[in-house]
C-alpha cells in the first residue's frame, strides 16, 4: 500500500485531540507544533463543534458586500448600454432623470458594471513613435528666424470635395505666409507650397511642427518633409506627440481662421481659397495683435536673408569624414553590417564622424541626426 502522507488537517485535528483530553496545556501544545496558543484553542474550538469538518480552509470572501451595485440598477444600466449605446456619465445622466429615487453610484462603477458584461472595447495601447533627434524647443527671438506648419482640420466645401487647409507663420511677428487650400495632406501637395514661401521670403532657420502627415515619420527618425528641410539648412523642430500647446501660437490662428474663412464654405476650392486670401490680408494688415503691443504683424515682419537658392544643395562633409550612400530601402554597410537609418534618406549621403567613446555621430548635410554605436552596430 502506498504511504499516506500527513496533510495540513491531520496535524490540526491532532492539535484539537491534544487540547481537548487535558493531559498537556495549551502552551505546551503550541510549543510542540511551533504555533499560537491563539491557534491552538481556535482548532480546538473548531473541532469541538464540528468534528473533522470543521479543520477545512474556509473562503476568506466576506458573506455579505454592502458596497455590491443593486441587481435592479446594473439592469438598467446594462439595457441603457443596449439601446443607445452611451458612456458611463450620459448614462447615469438619463437614469437619474428617469427615477430619481434611486442612490446611483459613481461612473466608475457604472463603467465596471459596462466592463463586467463585456460592452467596453478594449483599446491597443498607443504605439509610440520613434524618437527624433529634433524634439527639443526653439526659442526665436527674431522675425524669419522660425516658421510653424501645420494643417488645419479639413472641412467639407459645399460641392462635397474635403479641403485641407495648409498654413504656415512666422511665430515672431505671426505673419501668416500661407494659408493654401490643398486637397490632402500628402506630402506631394504641400511641398510646393512650402517651397514656394522659401522663394518668395527665404529661409527660415527652423520650421515647427506637429507629427502628423506629412511632416512626421512613422518608419523612422526622419520624415521625407524634414529631410528636405535640413537640405536647405533649416531645423526641423517637433513638438511632443499629442501636445498641441507646444505650437499654440498657431492653434489659436487657427481658430481665428475657422471662424472667419471656413463658416460658411465656399462652394469650390477656387473660391475657398479667395476667401483664405482675405483672411490673411486682414489678419497681417488690419488686425492690431496684443502681444505685438497692438502693432500689426506686416509691420512687425521682415524677409530673411538667405536666399532660396538656385540650385539644389549637395552635402560637404570634412575630409575625415566616412561617407555612406543610403540604400532604397533605408539602410547603410558599416562594419559589414547593414544597419537601417530611414528610408526617407533612400539615396542621399550620409557623414559619420569617428568618435573615441565608441559612438559615431551620424550627419546629414549640417545636422547630427543620430549616432552609430560600433559595439552594438546599431543606429541609435
Amino acid at each position: 500500500m502506498p504511504i499516506q502522507g500527513t496533510t495540513v488537517v491531520d496535524i490540526r485535528e491532532q492539535i484539537a485531540v491534544k487540547a481537548l483530553d487535558g493531559r498537556r496545556s495549551v502552551s505546551e501544545i503550541a510549543r510542540l507544533y511551533g504555533v499560537s496558543r491563539i491557534t491552538v484553542r481556535y482548532w480546538r474550538e473548531r473541532f469541538r463543534q464540528e468534528g473533522r469538518a470543521g479543520l477545512t480552509d474556509r473562503s476568506h470572501a466576506p458573506r455579505t458586500c454592502p458596497h455590491k451595485t443593486d441587481d435592479q440598477i446594473e439592469r438598467l444600466v446594462v439595457d441603457d448600454r443596449l439601446a443607445f449605446g452611451y458612456g458611463s456619465k450620459k448614462i447615469r445622466r438619463r437614469i437619474a432623470d428617469a427615477r430619481p429615487e434611486l442612490d446611483l453610484p459613481s461612473r466608475s462603477t457604472i463603467d465596471a458594471i459596462l466592463s463586467r458584461h463585456g460592452m467596453i472595447e478594449r483599446r491597443s495601447p498607443r504605439r509610440t513613435l520613434p524618437e527624433t533627434p529634433f524634439r527639443a524647443r526653439y526659442e526665436a527671438t527674431e522675425p524669419a528666424e522660425l516658421q510653424t506648419i501645420d494643417h488645419k482640420g479639413e472641412f467639407r466645401l459645399l460641392n462635397g470635395k474635403l479641403c485641407y487647409p495648409l498654413t504656415i507663420v512666422d511665430t515672431v511677428s505671426r505673419y501668416i505666409l500661407a494659408c493654401t487650400a490643398l486637397c490632402s495632406t500628402k506630402f506631394q501637395e504641400a511641398w510646393p507650397v512650402v517651397e514656394g514661401v522659401f522663394r518668395e521670403h527665404g529661409l527660415p532657420l527652423a520650421m515647427q511642427s506637429d507629427n502628423g502627415p506629412p511632416f512626421g515619420s512613422s518608419h523612422g527618425r526622419v520624415s521625407g518633409f524634414s529631410v528636405q528641410l535640413m537640405m536647405y539648412g533649416i531645423r526641423p523642430v517637433f513638438g511632443r506627440p499629442a501636445k498641441p500647446q507646444d505650437n499654440g501660437r498657431h492653434e489659436r490662428m487657427h481658430r481665428d481662421l475657422k471662424r472667419e474663412a471656413t463658416r460658411p464654405p465656399a462652394a469650390s476650392m477656387q473660391l475657398q481659397q479667395k476667401q483664405f486670401d482675405e483672411f490673411i490680408r486682414r489678419f497681417n494688415t488690419e488686425r492690431p495683435h496684443e502681444a505685438l503691443n497692438m502693432e500689426r504683424p506686416a509691420t512687425v515682419y521682415r524677409a530673411s536673408e538667405r536666399p532660396f537658392p538656385r540650385r539644389k544643395p549637395t552635402p560637404d562633409y570634412p575630409l575625415h569624414f566616412e561617407k555612406r550612400l543610403v540604400s532604397q530601402q533605408g539602410y547603410i554597410k558599416w562594419q559589414g553590417t547593414r544597419i537601417f537609418l530611414g528610408d526617407p534618406l533612400a539615396d542621399h549621403t550620409v557623414g559619420i564622424e569617428p568618435r573615441a567613446d565608441g559612438l559615431c555621430a551620424v550627419h546629414f548635410y549640417s545636422f547630427v541626426i543620430g549616432h552609430l554605436d560600433e559595439r552594438l552596430n546599431q543606429f541609435l
